[in-house]
């Protein structure tokens, strides 16, 4: 309890409790405040203090004033009382007196109104204000009742420029108790709830702020979906391929500029460099949107292997991957979304290419270090192969070997049968096929399938390097579907929706435009190396996703992508995707291309939005609950179809989809033959036109005793626990951890759990 003054004088109650002495000189000034004249200020203070009594409250003080002062001047009257009973809990944590200049001002400068339309709208919302009798008013409540006035007034782009963004306190507070099932790869902690507040402020931004109405009721109607919505206004770049090269010579700079953060120069051992690379990919996640990748990784590293004993250069590379797996820093608390290329040997077009070793030096030709090439390979998988303390696979670098003719020659198949024993163990490799007529010298991989290939200029240092996909949009196909009544109509809807994307992506790389060369936010990707900016955007990709092929083919053919006849509708609608993106490459001068979506949550959320808006004449996968379209153009999860006749298939797809792609073979539960997994990637290499693959393999891992088992299972095979048995599967490219068994949480949303379940395994 606050203590009462010990002297004789009159004392006031504060709204908050506190008790202070009564302050004549306190009432003149707030008289002052509002342009009574100083004789009258003098005159009310004494007449306040005369009636005031022991304990009296401010409240009462200001009506006494208020009293005083009506019988001088009413007008003076009322803007005293306006001024010292309408408290205001400003965004900048104060309490202040509403001031109607305020809003006026800010109408003027946020919303490009006229000062007399200013003082209107102002002055419409102090009477609203006057009646509610609140003892706190708060900016979000006078800012919604201007957007309420703007909306009688016939305002609505000055109520879009005035909106308050932000999330409702329900909505935090579920965050805070439950977490979120967007992104599998965040757990619930504080970060996330963090980082999930912040991103709703800024998809609201994007929506209301950036993107024209009729752009962003496309996505929130489903017809498209723009992908990192939350990303768009500052990190709008997605994918980024780097070029280890580049800091081998130069050394490191993790802000871009070296003036926040200690500077590194060229590494001059291999432990350093192992360092380096992490740091690259952890640096760059705070200016990108999606994945950091590294092509070559193995090549481009050999030159400090040069020499070294093989337990070092593994003890290296295994400090490289446990660092990727603890570097728990990026945004909202996850490990950076990592992903590196390997090869099993030299490739012929970087034999002659000059090599960078230690301290940033030539060292000869890249081809001079074919064995310590091979040797870091061999570091890399065994690491893998090995898993964590715990038994556990690395989830991350998503690691990618490329498969070339030469590899598949006999020499290499100690190696090959290495990477086959950790695709049957874990099933985390990605093979990159290197063989098919499509492909040139080079082609990578970024994130869990976007992909870049060196048919933009010819050079694959440029096309491969330093760049990656600037940002792709979906397009809902069952919906054009559902809305056609023939071809024609189905193409005329395409055109439309291509347009729409086109539209988003012009926008994006506007603004990423802006954020590089305007803004300064990107300070990372802005650094200078060899004279130039180290982000190539002219090289990067805008690209075309698509959603639900089959259900769209279902809806319009009667028949899904499985008919041969529906498929070669199916190959139909994604040639003239990819007729659109070469329209566009000559029209802008830009990189465009056509992409198998990622779509971890926008199967589900079309799906979902469509059961609600076409209801019976809708037709997805799951069920009312969970439903959810077949991922771009695969062949859907539960079919019966055999695995030779899926690749004959998906294969169509991949030269048509070079912006990224994948194949899944789901594994069954019992333990893959690496031999024969071996087998398949040679005929698969050798015979189709697949370009990217995973043999995926559910897993479940007791938490209590540290088994690992295949499958997903409901207790543990050792120890017989049940709640404790964490599931791990790849989600729409990458494995992560799914949840755990006889558990309604998890880190999938309900449409990748439904689908989860539906798969039928090999």
């Amino acid at each position: 309890m606050a203590t009462l003054p010990t002297k004789a004088h009159s004392c006031v109650t504060k709204k908050n409790g506190i008790y202070e002495r009564f302050n004549h000189e306190k009432i003149i000034k707030s008289c002052l405040m509002v342009d009574v004249p100083m004789w009258a200020a003098e005159k009310i203070a004494s007449q306040v203090a005369a009636a005031a009594y022991d304990n009296i409250s401010t409240k009462e003080i200001k009506m006494l004033v208020y009293d005083s002062l009506k019988v001088i001047d009413e007008k003076l009257a009322e803007r005293y009382l306006a001024a010292n009973t309408l408290r205001v809990r400003t965004s900048r944590d104060t309490i202040e007196s509403f001031d109607q200049t305020k809003i006026e001002k800010t109408l003027v400068v946020e919303t490009g109104a006229s000062e007399e339309l200013a003082r209107n709208i102002a002055t419409d919302v102090h009477k609203e204000l006057k009646r509610l009798h609140l003892e706190y008013l708060t900016a979000p409540i006078i800012r919604e009742i201007v957007n309420t006035k703007l909306v009688e007034y016939g305002l609505e782009t000055l109520r879009r420029r005035y909106t308050r963004l932000g999330i409702p306190v329900y909505n935090i507070t579920n965050l805070i108790q439950n977490g979120s099932r967007d992104n599998a790869n965040m757990i619930h902690n504080p970060e996330t709830v963090h980082k999930y507040v912040a991103d709703e402020a800024l998809k609201q931004y994007a929506l209301l702020h950036i993107l024209p109405t009729e752009l962003a009721d496309a996505h929130m109607g489903g017809a498209i979906h723009i992908h990192d919505l939350e990303f768009f206004a500052g990190r709008p770049l997605n994918c980024l391929q780097h070029d280890l090269r580049l800091f081998i010579k130069h050394g490191l700079k993790v802000d871009g500029t070296g003036d926040h953060t200690s500077v590194a120069g060229p590494p001059k051992h291999i432990e350093t460099l192992m360092n380096h690379s992490g740091e690259i990919m952890l640096a760059a996640q705070q200016n990108m949107s999606g994945g950091q990748s590294m092509s070559l990784w193995n090549v481009f590293v050999a030159p400090f292997a040069a020499g070294l004993p093989y337990g070092k250069v593994k003890q290296a590379v295994q400090m490289f991957i446990f660092n990727l797996n603890m570097a728990y820093a990026a945004r909202g608390s996850q490990v950076p979304f990592t992903s590196i290329n390997l090869e099993f040997t030299v490739p012929e077009f970087l034999q002659n290419e000059p090599a960078y070793g230690p301290e940033g030096k030539l060292v000869g030709v890249y081809g001079d270090f074919e064995d310590e090439t091979r040797a870091l390979q061999r570091a890399f998988t065994e690491t893998l192969l090995t898993g964590d303390s715990d038994g556990k696979p690395h989830l991350f670098p998503n690691t990618i070997y490329a498969i070339r003719d030469k590899v598949l020659k006999g020499e290499f198949e100690e190696d090959l049968m290495r990477v086959h024993n950790l695709s049957a163990k874990f099933g985390t490799p990605y093979f990159a096929n290197m063989l098919p007529d499509y492909r040139g010298n080079m082609a990578n991989y970024m994130g869990c399938r976007t992909s870049l290939n060196d048919d933009w200029t010819g050079d694959w240092s440029q096309d491969c390097l330093r760049t990656g996909n600037l940002a792709f949009v979906t397009l809902n196909l069952p919906r054009i579907a559902y809305n056609s009544r023939d071809d024609d109509e189905i193409f005329d809807y395409l055109d439309s929706y291509l347009h729409l994307a086109e539209d988003v992506l012009l926008l994006r790389r506007e603004q990423a435009v802006n954020c590089l060369d305007n803004y300064n936010l990107l300070p990372f990707l802005t650094q200078e190396m060899d004279g130039e900016r180290y982000y190539s955007i002219d090289n990067a990709t805008l690209s075309f996703g698509f959603v639900g092929l089959n259900e769209m083919l279902m809806a319009h053919c009667g028949e899904g992508i499985e008919n041969k006849d529906a498929r070669k509708f199916g190959l139909k609608v994604i040639k003239y995707m990819n007729q659109r993106a070469s329209e566009l490459k000559d029209e802008t001068g830009l990189r465009w291309s056509v992409l198998q979506t990622p779509a971890e949550s926008t199967a589900y959320r079309f799906a979902m939005l469509d059961r609600e808006k076409f209801k019976n004449k809708i037709i997805v996968q799951g069920d009312a609950e969970a439903s959810y379209y077949t991922n771009s153009s695969h062949v859907p999860v539960n079919s019966d179809v055999l695995l030779p006749e899926k690749i004959k298939i998906e294969e169509k797809f991949h030269p048509l989809t070079l912006g990224g792609h994948i194949f899944h073979a789901f594994m069954g539960e019992s333990y893959s033959q690496p031999d024969s997994l071996m087998s398949l990637t040679n005929k698969i290499a050798r015979k189709s036109d697949l370009g990217f693959w995973a043999y995926s393999s559910a897993l479940s891992f007791c938490i209590k005793c540290k088994t690992l088992m295949k499958g997903l299972q409901d207790s543990c095979a050792t120890c017989g626990e049940q709640t404790e048995v964490e599931w791990y599967d790849r989600i729409t490219g990458y494995v992560q951890q799914v949840g755990r068994s006889k558990s309604a949480s998890g880190g999938w949303n309900p449409g990748k759990m439904r689908e989860l379940m539906d798969r039928k395994r090999y």
